[in-house]
């Protein structure tokens, strides 16, 4: 992350060989630096998988729960850049503190709710720490992050609080589905998840 910061420099002007003490300037108050403009992420890598995809923004269902990209389009990930499931009512783009989150499927639905082409995130459970995931902002500005933990939840059992409101740190969770594939209800029965931060 690029963060630019102006720096002022004070100049002396001597005169001739006048040997009087020139006034010092006036030094300003110390200011904060302005916060860093975080752009929209634009698309995602993750080098060891050898995939990529441009980012779509994903939001929240009728029902409160998380938009996934298309199930016809299995190559796609989206980024959550909904209204944040958090105390501030903002979305987190990845490069701020909080947890950005990407959705990709693990493979795609044929119109009769079997399991089609193997998705972005078709091998997301063999990520180890490590490993790196790559987010590329407007602005040409890239985000590198390393795995901290890949785990598996049952999703009746997912830690929402975890993966969207942790802010202890610059985080980017990564989530697809998992687990056996129910063909009655043409589901998974779990939700894989790679924990991310912000490389130093």
């Amino acid at each position: 992350m690029r963060l630019l910061v102006g720096l002022g420099a004070l100049a002396v002007l001597l005169v001739g060989g006048c040997s009087a003490p020139a006034a010092e300037a006036p030094v300003p108050p110390p200011q904060a630096p302005p916060a860093p403009v975080v752009a929209d992420p634009v698309s995602v890598s993750i080098p060891k998988l050898g995939v990529e995809s441009d980012l779509i923004d994903l939001g929240l269902n009728p029902d409160g729960s998380v938009q996934v990209p298309p199930v016809e389009h299995p190559e796609i990930a989206g980024w959550y850049a909904g209204e944040k499931i958090d105390v501030d009512g903002d979305e987190t783009k990845p490069g701020q503190r909080g947890s950005a989150v990407i959705a990709a499927h693990v493979d795609g639905l044929t119109p009769t709710g079997q399991k089609g082409q193997p998705g972005l995130f078709a091998r997301l459970s063999t990520l180890v720490p490590g490993d790196e995931v790559l987010v590329e902002q407007g602005g040409d500005n890239r985000l590198r992050f390393v795995v901290e933990s890949v785990e598996s939840f049952k999703k009746d059992e997912f830690p929402g609080q975890r993966v969207y409101l942790a802010d202890d740190a610059i985080r980017l969770n990564l989530i697809t589905c998992g687990g056996a594939f129910d063909e009655r209800t043409g589901h998974y029965v779990d939700n894989t998840v790679a924990f991310a931060k912000l490389a130093p």
